[in-house]
């Protein structure tokens, strides 16, 4: 697909969206409404050619208006409890840092914590319970599931009967059920997006009054991009849970033993560069070192990792995460950053660990994610500049010893992010401060946009939530009915 032709069809979908959406608000049809404005936020997400869509966010206060009639006598009588914060999270998952981080600053502060997530995940979720204890905190499940509108109602009158003096707004970039019920709220109740993914797409600009991000790119798209005022954007850093898990059975080697170069994530921030930057700098490695190996945990699309392991068996090796990950950061040599996407956390993660998380940079993504980044000298800003360094590293262990001293300070430690926690609560500010420089971002989304398959892209949002778009869409049922008839034939032929 030629890349005018992609950006036409991509935008002919987008808008045929939008009047699907704004004929169903018109018409009351809400469920058909949500569905619109997810699959479209999902798109523009992966697509990541801007930053917010106006449109939607007003057509999401237009529906949180009149879905709002219902709870309005409700809504008008609220009485704030000052000592309760509500936390959406719209994930749900276990082991993600960035809501452990906030869910024990909230219980370090003694608030009582109203958790708000999938009902999905009831029971699956061992680690935030186990660091919740003691917590004053309540648990509700809600249907993310079938309707959107039921996610609505269920979110709502959660809020209604608990009425939090602040609520915390962690969830997907597609999540209109939580941005249409946190726009009930204006005026009414603190509302603060957790700017999770600042370097995409995103739903909530208007369904929120503060904007928490942790980078100098947050501030850039926030301010240059989704067009919010500085008066809402607050900077706010994660400090790290450290959870050192005695289980590390099932390793490929003994890494108290061998020397090797740890890396991690979601493999497809490995790809997407036109030179394989990431796997040369691996293959250098593993090249020009007979005695290291290299251990990466993640999963994805392995097409180019592959090439290493078939290239280096019994050196190189791929394995799923693992909650032991600190412990295969604390005895490899160094981190090794992913390429063209970084991972932020991980990148904290082996600052604590005293590792260096060696960062090629990218367009300015990794900028201000450390304290004192740029005197740890962890970021090169060519392939050239870091092979050098790397190949110093390996051979010299002083210069590696005098390197990982520089990581001292560079980690927010837990005291500090509770106290900005409460901070923002209670003030709206903490005591960093964003420093807003537009950041060019243009290469960045180029690789998004090189990637992108509408059809691809459209067939995963074909599922049973989005039913209301059917009959608008019927590429979508096709393609929905397609999955169900792979899975059931793939059912028969392992009963066979």
């Amino acid at each position: 697909m030629q890349l005018e032709d992609k950006n036409q069809k991509v935008d002919l979908f987008l808008k045929k969206l939008n009047i699907i959406s704004e004929n169903a608000i018109n018409k009351n049809k809400y469920e058909r409404a949500m569905a619109a404005i997810s699959v479209s936020a999902n798109l523009q997400y992966q697509y990541n050619q801007s930053y917010t869509d106006e449109k939607i966010e007003n057509m999401i206060l237009l529906i949180s208006r009149n879905m709002e009639r219902k709870y309005q006598e409700r809504i008008d009588k609220i009485e704030i409890n000052k000592n309760v914060i509500l936390f959406y999270d719209g994930f749900g998952l276990d082991t993600r840092g960035v809501a452990l981080m906030y869910l024990n600053a909230l219980k370090k502060n003694r608030y009582h914590i109203v958790y708000v997530t999938n009902k999905d995940v009831k029971n699956k979720q061992p680690e935030i319970h186990k660091l919740m204890k003691g917590a004053s905190i309540t648990w509700n499940y809600i249907d993310m599931n079938k309707r959107y509108t039921k996610w609505v109602a269920e979110l709502t009158e959660t809020i209604i009967n608990t009425k939090p003096k602040a609520m915390f707004f962690y969830t997907k970039p597609n999540d209109v059920s939580a941005a249409v019920s946190f726009s009930m709220f204006n005026k009414k109740i603190d509302r603060y997006l957790i700017d999770l993914t600042d370097h995409a797409f995103w739903l909530g600009v208007k369904s929120n009054d503060y904007f928490l991000g942790s980078r100098e790119m947050s501030a850039s798209n926030q301010y240059f991009k989704r067009h919010i005022e500085k008066e809402k954007m607050i900077k706010l850093g994660v400090n790290l849970i450290i959870e050192k898990n005695p289980d590390h059975k099932g390793l490929p080697f003994d890494v108290k033993k061998e020397k090797y170069i740890f890396s991690g994530g979601a493999l497809y921030k490995t790809l997407g560069d036109d030179k394989n930057t990431y796997y040369k700098i691996v293959d250098h490695i593993l090249k020009n070192n007979s005695e290291i190996k290299f251990l990466y945990a993640g999963s994805g699309d392995a097409s180019e990792i592959n090439k290493i392991l078939n290239k280096y068996p019994n050196r190189a090796y791929l394995i799923d995460e693992r909650k032991d990950f600190y412990y295969l950061i604390e005895n490899s040599i160094f981190y090794l950053n992913t390429y063209p996407m970084f991972g932020g956390m991980m990148m904290k993660y082996a600052a604590d660990a005293g590792k260096i998380p060696i960062t090629l940079r990218h367009n300015k993504d990794s900028d201000g994610l450390l304290l004192n980044q740029e005197e740890a000298k962890i970021e090169y800003d060519t392939y050239e500049e870091l092979i050098r360094d790397v190949d110093k590293l390996l051979m010299d262990s002083q210069y590696l010893k005098a390197r990982e001293s520089l990581l001292e300070g560079t980690v927010i430690k837990e005291e500090r992010f509770v106290k900005n926690v409460r901070g923002v609560i209670e003030n709206h500010r903490t005591d960093y401060k964003h420093e807003i420089i537009e950041i060019d971002t243009s290469n960045f989304q180029k690789e998004f946009y090189e990637r992108f398959d509408l059809k691809q892209e459209i067939y995963k949002n074909a599922i049973r939530i989005n039913g209301a778009l059917f009959n608008n869409v019927p590429v979508m049922y096709y393609y929905m009915a397609k999955n169900i008839w792979s899975k059931i034939t793939n059912r028969l032929k392992n009963l066979r």
